[in-house]
């Protein structure tokens, strides 16, 4: 079977590629007529990831809001279509290309087609070519990410399989793709620069930042009790992240023979240590996140210094602190943009300032509903919806051809 969705691919990578070239000066052009405040997403998560939530749907409620009209389109709707791609990889890439094909056809109707990390999702194949297609039916197409997708990819890579270079495999997709877009909004600084590095024709004007927002004005900040018996910790992310709280887990539990303290840990798949302290899991959705969070005392964000953390954008600082939770980050790009060190959170540079940190915080040295407030306060005045929404809106406006 596997073999057949090969050949499958293989055949429908040059069959799209043969009807985009037919049909790409003719029929598929951008409907000149079409409202000026029309926008288009193109996603590739699920309705349950919180990138389709904080980066597309949070922002299409609020520009309804403000008199647009926003449509969202994912190539897997459903957690399950997007579970499939770990069963069998090729059908997945078959399907989400001929679904994609389709909304690539559909962008011409719109004032704004905004491209969520990836037009073709895990699919390097046909060097591009769908992009172009885009691209050449809707001059204003923007680009947003909020990681480094190069560096996760490991590229540039080179491809030896004589199937990748059948299937014309992009071995520098992502950085391609930069050259490409001509706007781009992104989630630092760190990643406008990558842009800019990659792309030297568009002027860093076509570049918008704006980090991935949390919407908590309704939310009651976290209070710290005194005198806490038992501090709680905490790390919220997906399964492909745990080896970044593996790298500290050792220091909590050399700690944990001498003071009192629990593990949360918010993630897809269960997560289990042979430690001496107590872990307790909670598996993440979009309805308990919240609730969840407001069970954690410190939030902890370890990365490591390599180019894939360097392009993080920060979000479970954000989400931490946004509550009120004080939170310990590892001191790189956007972490040290977020938390103000020992005001209204912790920097840690190493292993061992992450011992101290904890060490002193477990030793009540710190004022933490003081820290709590003042990063709640950074939160909403730089990091919610409402404070990035002109920005983000005069961007678009300004960039309607």
């Amino acid at each position: 079977m596997n073999k057949i969705y090969t050949f499958l691919l293989l055949i429908s990578v040059y069959f799209i590629k043969f009807i985009i070239w037919i049909f790409t000066n003719t029929y598929f052009k951008k409907n000149s007529n079409i409202n000026k405040n029309t926008i288009l997403f193109l996603e590739d998560f699920p309705i349950e990831n919180s990138g389709y939530q904080y980066r597309a749907a949070k922002w299409a409620n609020l520009f309804r809001e403000n008199g647009y009209i926003v449509d969202i389109l994912t190539t897997n709707k459903h957690i399950s279509q997007y579970d499939f791609k770990l069963m069998n990889h090729k059908f997945f890439l078959l399907r989400n290309m001929y679904v994609r094909f389709f909304h690539c056809i559909q962008a011409r109707k719109y004032s704004f087609v905004i491209v969520r990390r990836e037009l073709l999702l895990y699919n390097d194949y046909g060097n591009l070519f769908m992009e172009k297609f885009l691209l050449k039916i809707n001059s204003n197409v923007i680009l947003d990410f909020d990681d480094d997708i190069s560096a996760a990819k490991k590229e540039p890579r080179t491809i030896n399989s004589l199937f990748g270079k059948l299937m014309r495999e992009n071995g520098n997709k992502f950085n391609d793709t930069l050259r490409h877009y001509k706007k781009f909004i992104v989630a630092s600084a760190y990643l406008k620069n990558k842009v800019l590095d990659e792309n030297k024709s568009i002027l860093p004007s076509n570049i918008l930042v704006i980090p991935t927002c949390v919407d908590y004005n309704n939310y009651t900040p976290k209070k710290y009790q005194n005198n806490v018996t038992k501090l709680v910790f905490g790390w919220i992310g997906g399964n492909h992240n745990y080896k970044l709280l593996d790298s500290i887990i050792p220091i909590l539990d050399t700690l944990s023979y001498s003071y009192d303290f629990k593990l949360v840990v918010i993630g897809g798949d269960v997560y289990k240590k042979d430690v001496n302290f107590e872990i307790e899991f909670f598996p993440w959705s979009l309805d308990t996140e919240i609730e969840n969070l407001y069970k954690i005392d410190i939030g902890l964000m370890p990365l490591n210094d390599d180019d894939i953390s360097k392009g993080k954008g920060g979000f479970k600082l954000i989400q931490y602190m946004g509550l009120g939770i004080v939170s310990i980050a590892s001191a790189i790009t956007i972490n040290k943009e977020i938390v103000d060190n020992k005001e209204n959170s912790f920097l840690a540079t190493d292993l061992d300032s992450w011992e101290e940190i904890i060490t002193n915080i477990l030793e009540n040295k710190y004022d933490l509903n003081n820290m709590g407030f003042k990063a709640r306060q950074k939160i909403l005045e730089n990091y919610t919806f409402e404070a990035n929404k002109n920005s983000y809106i005069n961007f678009l406006q300004q960039n309607l051809n």
